[in-house]
């Protein structure tokens, strides 16, 4: 569940009991990180919580060479900080982020974390060789939900890879009918967030979430009439 950065949020996933979360590095820093002390997951989040770390860059903000540079350096940074409490954390990758700049890190700082905790990014316009020679060095890639719009080609592909032993994450993607395409060891989502600004109802039973339309809280409220 994305958006545990958000305190609301954490404080309502607490009360589910949903742990799986997502913390979204960017709005970490839009809403101010600490000045004159690291900012550390283990004294915001309890224990049991598993957390994904992202970096966030929102898809309509690109940013210039000098300004990538320092937020990468700064993401290396809250990543070495927080080590021990991230679950796994993805790459800076992108469309405007260049190849060069993701293989750089991938070899140097990002080749100094602990196997499994981190996923690199799968960059759909790379094109399946791409993805087939990741799948030769790293045991988990990310996918990004997009991608899963391809259809059949992307789905045979996973499928020979997973049976090889890779394992697949999906980036940002709640639909049903696209996640079945890739069998993925996690997906992180947002639609928890959505039915709630627009005047849904969700209930987590403790295995899934429910999502019940505004127009059937008001027959509910009708029928009790």
């Amino acid at each position: 569940f994305l958006g545990a950065e958000v305190p609301s949020n954490r404080t309502l996933l607490e009360t589910t009991n949903a742990v799986k979360v997502g913390v979204s590095y960017w709005r970490l820093v839009k809403r101010g990180l600490p000045k004159n002390s690291h900012y550390l997951l283990k004294n915001y989040f309890r224990d049991d919580f598993q957390i994904y770390l992202h970096p966030g860059i929102p898809k309509e903000t690109v940013l210039t060479p000098e300004e990538l540079e320092t937020f990468q350096a700064e993401y290396e940074e809250f990543v070495a900080n927080n080590i021990d409490r991230i679950t796994a954390f993805n790459e800076i990758n992108g469309e405007w982020v260049t190849q060069e700049f993701v293989e750089h890190h991938r070899k140097t700082c990002w080749a100094q974390v602990p196997p499994g905790k981190f996923q690199p990014i799968w960059e759909p316009s790379t094109g399946f060789e791409a993805l087939n020679e990741m799948a030769q060095y790293y045991l988990d890639i990310a996918i990004p939900g997009d991608a899963l719009e391809d259809g059949s080609q992307l789905s045979t592909v996973t499928r020979t890879l997973s049976r090889q032993g890779t394992r697949f994450h999906i980036l940002g993607s709640a639909r049903p009918d696209t996640l079945r395409q890739v069998s993925a060891e996690t997906t992180s989502t947002l639609s928890w967030l959505s039915p709630m600004m627009n005047g849904e109802t969700i209930v987590w039973d403790g295995t899934k979430l429910n999502r019940y339309p505004k127009r059937m809280r008001s027959e509910e409220h009708t029928s009790e009439l």
